[in-house]
């Protein structure tokens, strides 16, 4: 007899409009769930309670992306804004009863605001580095890079200082080589650009990557193209203490700033023929995901690249796998790496190993497009300390570089209530711990809540 199809435990409905980006907390883990629309609205979830605790009009565009920073909240809006905010206080917000709430109703305070260019529907990446990695910022402060499309060029990648806001690297994956004489139908990796940057990824290589280069240790970023290509590169950490910008010095260079480019590419491929809709990387960046259009999910081995088995071009990284839906909007990865979710243009969530691509299930609650997915954080102990060298299981978006040993989480986006936010009262209702929880947003307006089973046995 075949087990019943999954159905969520939890339903959310705030939204009028479809949801855009999900992200569940970071400090604590998995505490609260946010959540942003395509008309600007903001939610935020508190999974104890399961209750919608706040409410608000947070950009005049679609949200992008929502990530997290030193206790507060990043939303990233397609009126070319990124917010950086307060923690949020308590007295919580009650949603609007009204099918049109005012958006003057509810503001939460913020701190401070980044210009971009949101053209390409592209969210930021953002990823913690270590303390007195740029010398010009107060030493006292933590650290953290952020990736965002270029405000002058939409193909190309500008790396900002966080919480300075000050702009780092520009225009990294600018090219000056001419297109070689070749077919019309030959693009060659590193020649010419590849249409506006769909998405990108930040984050810290296995320690070993390009040891012969001289990075001891470097930053990854992974950018995923409008025509269907990939591009994987990475600098020195230390070369984010010195200015650059490719496009000023491909003609000249002055002594403010590196005559040469601190970014290399180290892979390129193409696995889409269309628009890669979205894409995922884990934490190391040893496996990265995309989907499109077309029927593909796309599996990168990048750990072929840091362990310098393969050339810039080589075709062996990607591990294409033919599923049976045309068009897929959204990708995540879980914590572990293990599993894989792609959200359809048919409503349907389907998992497959992060391993080998194989399908592990269908979950099935959305009426349309699911357009955001977000798996949780896994668990810690709070009486170890999370440092960028030891965690492997974080994600690019939130903030990890905790230096001294605490039996505290790290500073809280949202005011906890007294006591203990665990994972108890998950347990009454027989419902997998939050680190199996997934998170899935829809054209329809609705976000689901879902507990998987344990994958670990899974290839």
């Amino acid at each position: 007899m075949s087990s019943p199809a999954p159905v969520p435990f939890h339903t959310i409905r705030t939204h009028s409009s479809p949801l855009a980006s999900l992200h569940f907390s970071a400090s604590p883990p998995n505490s609260h769930l946010y959540a942003g629309d395509q008309d600007g609205w903001i939610s935020v979830l508190d999974l104890k309670v399961r209750r919608v605790i706040a409410f608000w009009k947070g950009h005049e565009g679609g949200v992008l992306g929502l990530g997290e920073w030193q206790g507060g909240l990043i939303s990233h809006g397609r009126d070319n804004v990124i917010h950086f905010y307060e923690p949020l206080k308590r007295p919580y917000i009650p949603i609007p009863t009204s099918s049109t709430p005012d958006p003057k109703s509810y503001q939460p305070s913020i701190k401070r605001s980044l210009p971009t260019n949101a053209l390409n529907f592209c969210r930021f990446s953002l990823v913690a580095i270590p303390a007195h990695t740029v010398t010009s910022v107060d030493k006292k402060q933590k650290e953290a890079v952020m990736a965002v499309p270029s405000l002058v060029d939409s193909e190309l990648v500008d790396i900002y200082h966080i919480p300075s806001l000050k702009r780092l690297h520009a225009s990294i994956n600018f090219s000056s080589k001419p297109p070689p004489q070749t077919p019309t139908n030959v693009d060659l990796p590193g020649t010419s650009r590849t249409g506006l940057i769909m998405s990108l990824h930040l984050f810290h290589p296995p320690p070993t990557s390009f040891c012969a280069d001289g990075e001891e240790r470097s930053l990854g970023l992974v950018i995923a193209y409008e025509d269907g290509r990939v591009e994987l590169l990475s600098a020195p950490l230390s070369s984010l203490d010195t200015p650059y910008d490719a496009k000023m010095t491909a003609s000249t260079s002055t002594s403010k700033g590196m005559s040469t480019n601190p970014w290399k590419l180290r892979w390129c491929g193409k696995g889409h023929n269309e628009a890669i809709m979205a894409s995922a990387v884990d934490s190391l960046g040893r496996r990265g995901w995309s989907v499109s259009a077309d029927h593909r999910l796309v599996r990168y081995e990048f750990d072929l690249v840091w362990q310098r088995k393969c050339k810039k071009d080589d075709e062996n990284v990607m591990k294409p796998y033919a599923t049976k839906q045309i068009g897929n909007s959204s990708i995540a990865v879980s914590a572990d790496g293990k599993v894989v979710a792609v959200g359809g243009w048919d409503g349907k969530i389907r998992l497959f190993s992060a391993a080998t691509s194989k399908p592990l299930g269908t979950l099935v609650s959305h009426r349309e497009t699911v357009h955001a997915l977000a798996f949780a954080h896994l668990a810690f102990s709070p009486s170890q300390p999370i440092t960028l060298a030891d965690n492997e299981t974080s994600s690019a978006e939130t903030e990890t570089a905790i230096t001294e040993t605490t039996t505290e989480y790290p500073e809280s986006t949202v005011d906890l209530e007294d006591g203990d936010d665990s994972d108890a009262d998950d347990d009454v209702d027989s419902i997998p711990p939050r680190e199996r929880w997934l998170a899935s947003g829809g054209k329809d307006g609705k976000v689901a809540l879902w507990g998987l089973m344990d994958f670990s046995a899974t290839g």
